[in-house]
This record gives structure tokens, C-alpha cells and sequence, in this order.
């Protein structure tokens, strides 16, 4: 599958590749972003280069926060464990989980937490669990 980095401006790019790209684009698939670590990570969905799933590294305790989510839009948070482990996360407002439990993060160090969400209306969203401890 083409990514970003597949096609570069100023390189000798094939249509097909071009409009692989541009359909990843308008679509998030096919793209995988790693957003940066830190007190605050904020998932920018204005960034169409990183796509519809995003992963990030724990290197602490960490605030999530997402900014220009489209209603509608659908995206997944890969969260990683660090080397350490033991991190957690809370979470954005407006998510609403299963049985209403909010998940508890794995922690182990360097596994893998997924989540799946779905914006249904501005700051409002359904959260699910996809997978844990992988």
C-alpha cells in the first residue's frame, strides 16, 4: 500500500501512486501516524498525513486530547508502553464506553492498548475497546 512517504513533491511519482496517496488522504486509510509523547498528547486530525490511526509511545502519566475531529470520523488511538510501563492515561472528555467503564490501560512494559472511536457529534464520541495487552 502507498503511505506519505511512499510519494515525495519533486520526485518522479507514478499516477498510481499519486492517487493512492490522494485517496489515503480524503480517506485515512492505508495511514499510520505517531503522534509525540509528552504531558499532553493531542491527536490533531488536521495533520490528513498521519491518517485515521495514530500511535503513540508513554513515556508518563499522560492528558489525551483530540482537536479538529470531523463528525463522523472514525479513528483508532494505538497506545504504547514505554520500556518502564506502568503509565496511564485520562482520557478526553465527551467519550462514552461500553457499560460505561472507562478502560484501564495494560501495563506492562512495551505492550500495545488499541481503541476505536467514532465522533457522533461535536466533542462526543463512542469509545471502544479493540485490543489489549498486545
Amino acid at each position: 500500500m502507498t503511505s506519505s512517504t511512499d510519494v515525495t513533491a519533486g520526485t518522479n511519482a507514478t499516477a498510481l501512486q499519486f492517487n493512492n496517496l490522494r485517496k489515503d488522504w480524503l480517506t485515512g486509510a492505508g495511514i499510520y501516524g505517531t503522534d509525540t509523547d509528552g504531558a499532553t498528547v493531542t491527536f490533531d486530525f488536521s495533520d490528513q498525513t498521519k491518517g485515521n490511526v495514530r500511535t503513540v509511545t508513554l513515556a508518563g502519566n499522560r492528558t489525551l486530547a483530540v482537536s479538529n475531529v470531523a463528525i463522523g470520523q472514525r479513528f483508532v488511538l494505538v497506545l504504547k508502553q514505554d520500556a518502564v510501563g506502568t503509565r496511564t492515561v485520562t482520557w478526553f472528555s465527551g467519550i462514552s464506553w461500553p457499560y460505561a467503564v472507562t478502560p484501564t490501560l495494560t501495563t506492562t512494559a512495551s505492550k500495545y492498548d488499541v481503541f476505536g472511536l467514532i465522533c457522533i457529534a461535536s466533542n462526543t464520541y463512542l469509545g471502544f475497546v479493540v485490543g489489549q495487552s498486545l
